[in-house]
């Protein structure tokens, strides 16, 4: 599959003035800081004393290198283990980053203002910075000065675990847009490894900072997500879904099959994700390389022979709202989690926990109930569509919507009272209905 370009800022100084309202501190421009300012070529670095690189090796090599500048809380000390089960659930037991990592934000709404008094990537030091994205054939962006970088997590999950940070001068708060869906797809067609992913997390999602960002990372276990069969988005071509039981959770699935689909797939993304914010419904994202999507068949079938190719796929998780900050417990389900790589804070949970109770967390956390989901994907489809939202939902949901389970037990009490008794008429009950859990607040 071709390759876009994506390249690492240059180091020439620039007097322009940028559109933007918030300017960097000095350290942060490319001509002062020690980040490599590099060419690339079809996700190679080269110049500036790096020499030809692939961006895959770059990452690691300056996240190697930010070790001997104390940029991270700690060094990585960890076990894994695969829980016995139906979806081959991977754990991590990570106790540090639940000891050490900066405390979550408290916040109640999936668009809130940024706030330059809360930590923000504006106050990293320039030795967390690993490098600067460009593109040269066509502009990330309109601004000049805009700075695109790749930066260290301090509380790494992984080896290698980063941060990307689209238009870090613009001070956005955390909500997905388009260049930076763009700049997620590009990076993950740029580096070629089944074991890489990109992450986002929203406000009411396990996001922990208000400043625009994804995870940049490395999983060592596969997950069963990518194997799994999905169904289509009712009639939106190459949009699926996926929930249970075929998964722990629901999703709405994207996948990039051929490079002429490459706009309408950021696109896609980007629609899916902006409704849900508009409707102030917590999401988390996953970006990985999965086997061609299969609508038939087996509810699991894998590629042991490596036969098939690896394509990016782009999982969107809507998800209860999360009200506040969570002191890690157990396990917090954030993206990672919900595509079945689970990080333990605890080693008495690493070692007892078991699928059924990790299922358990995820479904009073994490999980949307069935009828809200539902609710979503006819919304969904009429967004990807072009329609008026609302269209393709059925009448008897619309009619439901805002009652509770007592006054829907009700009605469908009512409903079977009057049933005539007739053994040539089937009795069967149609009414869709809808409970308060899970319901976006």
């Amino acid at each position: 599959m071709p390759m876009r370009k994506i390249v690492m800022l240059g180091a020439n100084a620039r007097t322009q003035r940028s559109a933007s309202s918030i300017q960097l501190p000095a350290e942060y421009s490319p001509s002062a800081s020690s980040a490599p300012s590099c060419a690339p070529e079809n996700g190679q670095s080269n110049g500036g004393g790096e020499g030809k690189k692939q961006l895959k090796d770059l990452l690691h090599e300056r996240w190697e290198n930010a070790k001997q500048y104390n940029a991270f809380n700690y060094s990585l000390n960890c076990m894994y283990r695969c829980l016995d089960g139906k979806y081959d659930l991977s754990m991590q037991l990570n106790m540090e980053r639940g000891e050490l990592r900066r405390k979550p934000m408290h916040f109640k709404n999936i668009r809130e203002p940024f706030n330059n008094l809360r930590f923000n990537f504006t106050k990293l030091h320039d030795k967390e910075i690993l490098f600067y994205l460009k593109c040269d054939d066509k502009p990330i962006s309109n601004d000049p000065l805009d700075r695109h970088l790749v930066a260290v997590n301090a509380s790494p999950l992984e080896r290698d675990h980063s941060l990307i940070i689209p238009s870090v001068n613009k001070c956005s708060p955390q909500v997905l847009t388009l260049q930076a869906v763009r700049i997620a797809v590009d990076l993950m067609l740029l580096v070629d490894d089944e074991m890489f992913h990109i992450l986002f997390n929203s406000l009411l999602g396990q996001a922990s900072v208000n400043h625009l960002h994804l995870h940049a990372m490395y999983w060592p276990y596969d997950s069963d997500l990518i194997n799994r069969k999905c169904e289509p988005l009712h009639d939106v071509p190459d949009v699926f879904v996926i929930r249970p039981p075929n998964w722990i959770c629901p999703a709405i699935v994207f996948q990039l099959a051929r490079i002429e689909d490459y706009e309408r797939f950021k696109m896609n993304i980007f629609k899916c994700v902006d409704h849900l914010t508009e409707v102030n419904q917590a999401h988390n994202l996953f970006l990985t390389r999965a086997q061609p999507i299969r609508t038939f068949g087996t509810e699991k079938e894998e590629d042991r022979r490596g036969e098939r190719p690896q394509l990016v796929t782009c999982y969107v998780f809507p998800r209860m709202n999360m009200i506040g900050a969570k002191p890690p417990s157990n396990f917090n389900p954030a993206a990672n989690e919900l595509a079945g790589n689970l990080t333990s804070y605890t080693i008495r949970f690493f070692e007892s926990a078991n699928e059924q109770a990790v299922i358990r967390i995820i479904e009073e956390e994490a999980s949307l109930d069935d009828d809200t989901f539902q609710s979503l994907c006819f919304d969904l489809a009429d967004v990807l569509i072009g329609r008026c939202v609302g269209t393709s939902r059925p009448v008897d949901l619309d009619t439901l919507e805002g009652l509770t389970s007592p006054e829907i037990d009700e009605l469908r009490d009512s409903f079977q009272s009057f049933m005539p008794r007739s053994p040539s008429i089937r009795h069967r009950s149609s009414t869709r209905t809808q409970s308060d859990d899970g319901v976006p607040e």
